[in-house]
Formats: C-alpha cells, structure tokens, sequence
C-alpha cells in the first residue's frame, strides 16, 4: 500500500483539528512527528497555502485558517447551486462520455470500505472524487477550475465530528449517480440540487446556523436548457 505523502498527513491532521484553526504551525514539530526533513514539510505548508488551510505571515510562519462561519458556508454553497445542478443534467446527456457506471462504482466501493461511519478525512476525499468526476466529464475547463478554486470539501468537513455516519451522504451521490447513468439530465439536475441543499442543511449546525434560516437561490442552472 502506499504511504500517505507529508502534504496528505498535515492535510489530514487540519481536518480532523488535530492542528485547530486559527493556531500557529509548527514546522519543527511536523519535522519530529513525520520522521522527514524541513523541506518537504515547507513543500506541503506551500501547498496548503493554496488550498486555503494555512496562511502565512511575514516573520510569524504559518498558521491554520479559521473555520467557516455562516456567512462563508451560505455563500459557498451558493456558489456551488450554480454550477453543480447544471454539470449534473449535462454529463447525462452524452451515452459516450456518461460518467454514470463509474460514480455509481465509487459509492459502492465507499460503502463496501465504510459500512457504519467514517472518518471526516476519508469522507471528503470521497465526496471530493464524487463531484470532481462530475465536473471533469462536462469537459470544461472553466467550471473545473472554479470549483478547484473553492476547496469545498477540505472546509467543509473541518466542521464535522470525527465518526460521520455517511449513510445520507452516499444515498444522495447514489441517486444522482443513477439519473447521470439513465441519462435523466432533469432529475440529475433535481437531484444534484437536493443533495446540496442537504449537505448544506447537514453542515449549518456547525457553525451556529438553522436549517430553517435565509432561503437559497430558487435555481441552480447557469445557463439555459438546450
């Protein structure tokens, strides 16, 4: 089996708050704990950077982001109601490039390695393989790089408890994966939607907000149907 790269173990001791946020990095510490040299610690500090983890500060080092609050979450999935419902209804419209045999095979193979609960880290490399497999098939590039940009599920899942029952999670990536696989782009569009809706619904709790709170944009489509 391969061993966990240093940036996947510093990714992975941010989100489970091993390192909570807002707290200084110590790179000497990380040096100590992983058994390696300072240069590959700096390398994946570097790259976390980018995924918006941890910040750096002239003549303070690094330290964690703090977590997303309500305002940030809201507008977080409200950036992703835009793009995800529509890149749903299209990848189902293509028998060719349908991504639908091999989202429906991830949610198997997920549930297969995870029967009652998960780790919040390895539910979010999941959920991330889940949608990035969604947005590659679209085959544009533009809305790829947006929701790179966002880092959604390496925020997100810092707000989680550490065992996460993941049954609703993957009942919803089912459901979508199986409209994708029937080329049912409106339900996939539906669908998509929903799970989102969900997600976000699961996730408000976290940062002090209610579920029953500030109404979601009424559409996720960005551009019209064909």
């Amino acid at each position: 089996m391969t061993q966990p790269s240093v940036y996947d173990r510093i990714r992975e001791k941010i989100i489970r708050n091993e390192i909570a946020s807002g707290e200084k990095v110590s790179i000497d510490a990380l040096v100590r704990e992983l058994g390696v040299s300072q240069t590959p610690v700096r390398e994946a500090l570097h790259h976390l950077e980018g995924d918006g983890l941890v910040m750096r500060a002239r003549g303070r080092g690094y330290s964690t982001t703090p977590l997303l609050d309500e305002a940030q979450l809201r507008s977080m999935f409200e950036v992703r109601l835009l793009i995800e419902p529509w890149a749903a209804r299209v990848v189902s419209a293509d028998r060719t490039t349908n991504p639908g045999r091999d989202l429906l095979g991830l949610v198997s193979s997920f549930a297969d390695a995870h029967p009652d609960v998960c780790s919040r880290s390895d539910l979010a490399a999941h959920d991330l393989e889940f949608h990035r497999a969604i947005h590659r098939a679209t085959g544009n590039g533009f809305l790829m790089n947006a929701y790179e940009g966002l880092h959604a599920q390496l925020h997100l899942f810092r707000l989680y408890a550490e065992d996460i029952a993941s049954a609703s999670t993957l009942q919803e990536h089912r459901e979508v994966a199986e409209a994708i696989s029937a080329c049912a782009g409106e339900r996939a569009e539906a669908l998509m939607r929903e799970h989102l809706e969900q997600a976000m619904h699961r996730f408000l709790p976290s940062v002090g907000g209610r579920p029953d709170g500030r109404e979601l944009p009424p559409t996720g489509r960005i551009l019209p149907k064909a």
